[in-house]
């Protein structure tokens, strides 16, 4: 298997892996966002709670460049870990969610 099909493997395997967590509410379920042709790739949670709308991206990432950009995390799980774990090397993970200046600073790739 190619890199880039690697990396797309890997994204999904996780995201499936969080999309089990399932949300207190009844009425929230999880849902993935997968488009392979573009690269972005999203775990939301949509529904209600009472009255309020749910709708709110759990993780959300892109493939850019040979790289994974992690561009949302609103667990308190590293999935940069996650990801290495997997195999993927620290330098090919960017976290999109921080501003250029601080990547450096991450232990992770820079773009």
């Amino acid at each position: 298997m190619d890199k880039l099909n690697r990396y797309r493997t890997c994204v999904q395997n996780l995201l499936e892996q969080h999309s089990q967590y399932k949300a207190q509410d009844e009425e929230v379920e999880n849902e993935l966002f997968f488009d392979p042709i573009r690269d972005h790739y999203q775990l939301m949670r949509i529904g209600w709670k009472g009255l309020s709308r749910v709708y709110h991206t759990v993780l959300h990432f892109d493939i850019k460049d040979g790289k994974i950009w992690l561009q949302q995390n609103t667990t308190d799980i590293d999935v940069g870990q996650e990801l290495i774990d997997m195999g993927i090397p620290k330098e090919d993970i960017i976290l999109g969610l921080h501003p250029a200046y601080k990547r450096p600073y991450t232990g992770y790739g820079v773009a």
